[in-house]
């Protein structure tokens, strides 16, 4: 069992005002990458719905943290919950009906369980809230609707440098619906005059950003948003 520990504030990891605290194992090492750079890739299977959570091949289902999205899952969680669900299936009697899973994978942040059928979701779901993956484990099960989708941003802050963790707690206290403490930073440039940022945002943040002509108060005047892609207007 692993007790779960903290990073060390890396470039694409979450910051303590602004990013995304992590549900880590002690013996996790960051050596770059989130949750949604580092997901592993999985081939397409005939007849997956994605979000929808239910195909022809199986159920989909997501084991998260309990204060999930504001906790991720990160690789080596992925793994102990693997191998604690694995004790779970050695705990079925080896007669009559048996709950199967059909694959599993990590991705958003979370563990994602494919299941045989609705009995072996109503199984899982009764069983994960009690199930002690590494020291300190608090889980449940989640439908995929309920993952957040995020969307990469360009912003400028003109004015004198500053930390982003800094950038991200104006921005939350400003404006209102901006939960930054979701949003991840993948790159910090300093410029003569501002700081370029590359932000991996949740959605309903660019829903407020949308509202806001995607020119979001930030201290002394405002940033300048854009989707990545897109040159952001206002930079001098």
């Amino acid at each position: 069992m692993h007790k779960p520990g903290t990073s060390r504030v890396q470039r694409g990891k979450s910051t303590e005002s602004g990013g995304l605290p992590l549900c880590l194992s002690k013996r996790q090492r960051l050596a770059g990458g989130t949750p949604e750079e580092g997901q592993a890739k999985r081939p397409k299977q005939v007849g997956q719905l994605g979000h929808a959570g239910v195909a022809r091949d199986g159920i989909w289902v997501a084991v998260v943290c309990e204060t999930y999205p504001v906790s991720h899952i990160f690789k080596e969680n992925f793994t102990d919950i693997q191998r604690a669900i694995g004790w779970l299936v050695d705990e079925l009697p080896e007669e009559g009906f048996t709950h199967r899973l059909v694959d599993s994978y990590w991705a958003k942040g979370a563990a994602i369980m494919v299941c045989h059928n609705e009995p072996t979701k109503d199984w899982l779901a009764a069983r994960v809230p009690a199930l002690l993956a590494w020291e300190g484990s608090r889980l449940k099960l989640l439908g995929l609707d309920a993952l957040p989708t995020y969307k990469r941003v360009v912003a400028w802050f003109l004015g004198p440098a500053e930390d982003a963790e800094r950038y991200l707690l104006r921005l939350r206290r400003l404006n209102q619906g901006l939960e930054t403490r979701q949003w991840r930073v993948y790159e910090h440039k300093e410029e003569s005059n501002g700081v370029h940022l590359v932000l991996s945002i949740d959605t309903a943040s660019v829903s407020v950003l949308e509202k806001l002509r995607w020119k979001p108060y930030s201290g002394v005047g405002q940033a300048t948003f854009s989707l990545l892609g897109t040159k952001p207007e206002g930079k001098k």
